[in-house]
């Protein structure tokens, strides 16, 4: 059942990305996607050239902003391994080091 409000939707992308491999975004849209960070689901932006840029507060005001997005990809999940995210978690590096301290948190 598809959900209509945000507490459904993030609890479903939780649920996948737990059984996901680490470094595994969930690609919500052209330019947002989530990952597990091995407590919660944060969202972040990427890059022209599909890294990551910065992460975002996946919140109400995400689903807000991208719902019609949202529901797409709820649809028709979309995934991918992308190595700069695998790596900064595999070396576990200091957030406050890691890509100038703004990912993954």
């Amino acid at each position: 059942m598809r959900p209509i409000e945000f507490t459904a939707f993030k609890a479903h992308v939780a649920m996948l990305l737990r059984d996901l491999p680490r470094g595994t975004t969930a690609d919500l849209t052209d330019v947002a996607v989530a990952y597990w960070n091995g407590t919660q689901v944060v969202g972040a932006y990427l890059r022209d050239n599909g890294r990551i840029d910065e992460d975002f507060d996946f919140d109400e005001n995400a689903w807000g902003n991208w719902r019609d997005e949202f529901l797409l990809w709820f649809d028709a999940p979309r995934f991918s391994e992308r190595s700069d995210l695998k790596s900064a978690m595999l070396f576990a590096r200091p957030m406050a080091n890691a890509y100038d301290g703004r990912w993954p948190r």
